[in-house]
């Protein structure tokens, strides 16, 4: 009776190790290269962006009023007011390259103005009917545009901007 109970005992572990085996497998988490890493960060960053304006949405707000929320938020961070500085372009370029898939470089400069262009690496993620949990790639623009006006103002600068061909350029000048 012994033997019996100790070969139903050895049987059980025998057929039940790869089980148990299995389900430590199942409880191991995955691992992921630098890339698919930035690239999750990247989507969360842009979802996140997405999340407030559907809540401002959500609360009567409009992308406008959002992006005049976050300026006044922000600005202060960004140097003294009235400074004038067009070091702005290196600061949108930095938060620019938050996302992966950006492309931002400076296409004019003078002393008194700087424009750069951004491939808008944001709009991938609203996929073809440009909507992406109810709110619209133009409204996700919006709240970058109203951001980088009142910035550009708290800094003492003009700002201009137009998207063309998918770019989005952006001109930074002195006032006189």
């Amino acid at each position: 009776m012994k033997k019996l109970i100790i070969l139903i005992v050895l049987i059980g572990v025998t057929l039940g190790a790869p089980l148990i085996s299995q389900q430590q497998a199942e409880a191991e988490l995955p691992k992921y290269t630098p890339e698919q890493r930035w690239e999750r960060a990247s989507s969360q960053l842009t979802v996140s962006f997405v999340a407030s304006i559907a809540y401002a949405k959500s609360m009567g707000q409009s992308a406008e009023q959002l992006g005049e929320y976050i300026a006044k938020l922000f600005s202060p961070g960004w140097g003294e007011p009235g400074s004038g500085t067009l070091n702005i372009i290196r600061g949108v370029n930095r938060n620019f390259m938050m996302f992966t898939k950006s492309e931002f470089e400076i296409t004019e400069s003078s002393d008194v103005s700087v424009t750069g262009r951004s491939n808008r690496p944001w709009a991938r993620y609203f996929g073809e009917d440009k909507t992406w949990y109810g709110v619209t790639l133009e409204e996700f623009d919006t709240v970058m545009m109203v951001f980088h006006s009142l910035l550009a103002e708290y800094l003492g600068l003009e700002f201009k901007y137009e998207i063309k061909d998918d770019w989005l350029y952006m001109t930074f000048s002195q006032t006189k």
